[in-house]
């Protein structure tokens, strides 16, 4: 299937692929169906484009490249709403803030979203445990990520 995107164009995703958010995200609750798209060189950072509204397109990365030892619990009612069978079945991504002065990005630690890989279902969890920020300092590591990647690109 081909959608439009007001950041990459038309782009191609497998239908199989979309993620479902059955209450939709915070502040965005009227869009419920998303693909996460990545393209070369733009890793951490992939992309969490809404299916239904082509310029709904949110930065978001890897939690857990962010912090290795990222850790939440969730309710029983978030695991019943996704239907999880355990935490293999997880990927958990962080919404992503790039300013204008890039050097300021933040990534929200205290909101991350749950994505079910077994079933598409997903759900942005909000952490009352004050743990994590929602503005938590990243360009250095993001910066970190890339040269890494690009190291690695030569190997085989």
């Amino acid at each position: 299937m081909f959608i439009d995107t007001v950041r990459f164009g038309k782009v191609e995703i497998d239908e199989n692929k979309i993620i479902n958010f059955r209450e939709g995200i915070p502040g965005l609750e009227t869009y419920k169906r998303f693909a996460i798209l990545q393209f070369d060189g733009s890793y951490p950072i992939i992309w969490l484009q809404s299916t239904e509204d082509k310029s709904i397109c949110l930065p978001v990365i890897d939690s857990f490249l962010v912090l290795p030892d990222y850790s939440f619990d969730i309710s029983d009612e978030e695991v019943r709403q996704l239907s999880l069978a355990g935490p293999e079945d997880l990927k958990i991504i962080s919404v992503l803030v790039i300013p204008e002065i890039i050097e300021r990005m933040t990534v929200n630690l205290a909101a991350p979203i749950v994505i079910n890989t077994k079933n598409s279902s997903a759900m942005q969890v909000i952490l009352n445990n004050g743990e994590y920020n929602v503005r938590f300092p990243i360009f250095q590591d993001v910066m970190r990520l890339v040269k890494e990647d690009k190291a690695d690109a030569g190997t085989i």
